[in-house]
């Protein structure tokens, strides 16, 4: 009687440790999974599966505790600090499109835009960039400098004087909006920048939205240390929190 109640204790014990056990390894995922999203930690990055490589160490051990669990997050957390870079990116979308291509020959406007995407792409290699992501009418752009991701917006509005009177063939002119933020981000070089989510990005978007044709608008605190800040205008526009300066071509002569 006695060995049999000490069997039963010893499973009984056995099966509450793996249960507990079980359990540990849920949560250790599932506050994984929390801590992906809150770090911005996308699917199939490099540093997803350096996290991924992690977890299976943790989950292969005896014991699966909070401990492990913050040891986990520590280590990957330094992983994700040597993939932050500061970056700066610029958002450039066709004003009216929409209203460019009516009435137009379909092949005269997709020769136009093949051109115009040429003309941007070939700025962009000028200025070192260092990816891009292209939607029909606008592109999404990184940079190593925030120097660079203006001078690059600067100099696509520039061009586009040249450009439509002399490559394009549909009757309407090309005209653009541009923003500029900058920022910390997450990424490493095999990362695709559409598939990049951050505040940053959003926020140069935003400011593209909300610029005037042929200008580019960027927030103030990120324009404030460079050079170039004689050459930008303060406005009285507030976006996403951040008082807004533009810069906009000026007249010859």
């Amino acid at each position: 009687m006695i060995g049999l109640a000490m069997m039963v204790t010893f499973i009984v014990g056995s099966l509450a440790q793996r249960s507990q056990q079980s359990l540990n390894r849920r949560l250790l995922r599932k506050s994984a999974a929390a801590w992906r999203k809150s770090e911005g930690v996308k699917p199939g990055s490099a540093l997803d599966n350096e996290l991924e490589s992690t977890l299976r160490v943790a989950e292969a051990g005896n014991t699966v505790n909070r401990q492990e669990l913050l040891r986990v997050f520590a280590e990957t957390k330094k992983k994700l600090d040597s993939f932050g870079r500061e970056v700066a990116f610029l958002a450039i979308d066709v004003v009216g499109s929409v209203a460019m291509k009516a009435g137009e020959d379909p092949a005269s406007v997709q020769y136009d835009f093949a051109e115009y995407r040429k003309l941007v792409e070939r700025i962009f290699r000028a200025r070192g960039v260092l990816k891009t992501a292209w939607t029909p009418d606008g592109v999404m752009a990184c940079f190593a400098h925030v120097e660079d991701a203006c001078q690059a917006g600067k100099d696509v509005i520039k061009s586009l004087k040249a450009f439509n009177s002399e490559v394009k063939i549909s009757k309407a002119d090309f005209s653009v909006r541009c923003g500029v933020n900058a920022g910390l981000v997450y990424f490493d070089d095999s990362t695709q920048l559409e598939t990049i989510s951050d505040r940053v990005i959003d926020i140069a978007g935003h400011m593209q939205k909300h610029a005037e044709p042929n200008t580019v608008l960027i927030a103030r605190k990120v324009i404030e240390p460079l050079r170039q800040l004689q050459e930008f205008t303060h406005t009285n526009q507030i976006i996403d929190g951040y008082e807004a300066s533009v810069w906009r071509e000026r007249p010859e002569g």
